[in-house]
């Protein structure tokens, strides 16, 4: 055992294995989706059904609870940082969130289902995979009530790291999105379709929600900058990127009061505010981070698995963004832009794993060569799925859709080659990643 290493797993350290867990399970469901896309392998036989269905599961797993798992990690931090007791909330919301990821993950053994690929959270439309919704959700309200009573409304408040005002934020902000699906909730109209019911469920909400992924990456920028030695920003410059963050939320809530949810000035709303306000806090946050990046880093910090999680996360985020503004229809450029922005969050997120295995008593595993290479392959990998997408999109390839291959062109053929071989390298990558944080897991309690 590692000197030093705790006797107990810390509520945090939870946190962080219930991430792992998410992003293994989603992983294995991705080789579906990529199978499925990828001409060079459609002789396997994959069913429009099963791809559907495999690729509902991996989108939950892969954003909603390893997003909010490690959002649940900085949460506990900060509240054992600054001695903050809400010890039975954390853990109910522990308990909450990993049930409800046991059961999404197995959801697809309750075949009574309706797929319903709903922005930002799409659904299998059965028992378990509900009931799974409803568990996570109050997990979730659980897990930002403390934080926000035990700081926000206190003198705490003045204590707080640039990084805890992150979590913070994040939380704040996810409070409002979990408003938010309440609220929509209550004023659907009766009778709607499971299609028109969830996208007009979780439209709003969902929206909300980006924001809180937003201030999440922000946070972890920050986090990897210290983990390299290099200089943190100006405090004022990076609560000023929290709370453009902040605004964009609240304008989004304001949709509630301005119009109906049921009306298209609602949607439209919605949209407006993403495409305007989503980016700014994120664009001013990347860049002070860029500007210590390059200016000043500790030279003996290069071979740390946190540079290139770093640097790939920066490319990733910016070429999502950049491929949003290329979005015209309903065709896979919104998934290429959506997926350069998720895995951008997803990247910055794995090297804050390796950052922290020390603080939990675990080797540091950053310092390996195999945690160096993998967020360059994940992110080559994801580089060459979303450019193959793209690709694609232009010729108007239809998004949550398997097959379609028969009268395309070599050259649409070639990119949906490249966009599967990038899936399946990406795929590797995340398995490089488990397999990093499980050996460095191994070896410290042997």
């Amino acid at each position: 055992m590692v000197q030093g290493m705790k006797k107990h797993t810390s509520l945090a350290e939870r946190w962080l294995w219930l991430g792992v867990a998410a992003l293994a399970f989603a992983g294995l469901y991705a080789l579906i989706p990529v199978i499925a896309r990828t001409p060079q392998l459609k002789a396997l036989g994959m069913t429009q059904e099963l791809f559907d269905v495999a690729l509902v599961v991996h989108v939950d797993l892969s954003v909603l609870i390893w997003f909010f798992a490690m959002l649940g990690m900085g949460i506990s931090l900060v509240m054992e940082r600054h001695e903050a007791r809400w010890p039975y909330w954390g853990k109910a919301a522990f308990a909450m969130t990993a049930l409800a990821t046991a059961l999404i993950t197995c959801s697809p053994l309750d075949t009574h289902w309706e797929v319903v690929k709903s922005n930002y959270i799409p659904v299998l439309h059965n028992g378990l995979f509900l009931l799974s919704l409803g568990i996570l959700f109050t997990g979730l309200l659980l897990l930002v009530i403390p934080i926000i009573a035990a700081h926000l409304l206190t003198s705490r408040l003045r204590a707080l790291q640039v990084t805890d005002w992150g979590w913070l934020t994040a939380a704040l902000i996810l409070l409002l999105a979990l408003a938010g699906y309440y609220l929509s909730a209550q004023d659907l109209p009766p009778g709607l379709l499971p299609a028109e019911h969830y996208e007009a469920l979780f439209w709003a909400g969902g929206h909300i929600m980006q924001f809180s992924f937003v201030a999440i990456v922000m946070t972890a920028w920050l986090v990897l900058l210290e983990a390299i030695g290099a200089r943190d920003p100006s405090r004022r410059w990076a609560l000023l990127a929290y709370l453009l963050a902040l605004i964009g939320a609240v304008a989004s809530f304001a949709g509630f009061v301005l119009h109906p949810i049921d009306t298209g000035a609602f949607t439209l709303y919605e949209t407006r505010i993403m495409i305007e306000l989503g980016g700014l806090g994120a664009s001013l946050m990347a860049l002070l981070v860029i500007g210590r990046l390059v200016g000043g880093r500790d030279r003996t910090s290069v071979r740390n698995a946190c540079v290139p999680a770093l640097v790939m996360s920066l490319i990733l985020f910016f070429a999502g963004g950049g491929l949003g503004l290329m979005i015209a229809g309903q065709n896979v450029t919104i998934p290429a832009h959506y997926h350069g922005i998720i895995v951008g969050i997803t990247l910055a997120l794995m090297g804050v794993a390796y950052s922290v295995m020390p603080k939990f008593g675990y080797l540091p595993v950053a310092t390996t060569r195999l945690a160096f290479y993998q967020p360059i392959v994940y992110g080559m990998g994801q580089l060459m799925h979303i450019g193959g997408l793209a690709y694609c999109g232009g010729y108007g390839i239809l998004r949550k859709t398997a097959g379609g291959f028969g009268s395309l062109t070599p050259d649409v053929k070639i990119a949906l080659g490249v966009f599967g071989m990038g899936g399946l390298l990406a795929i590797i990558g995340g398995i490089l990643f488990v397999v990093v944080m499980l050996k460095g897991r191994c070896r410290a309690s042997g």
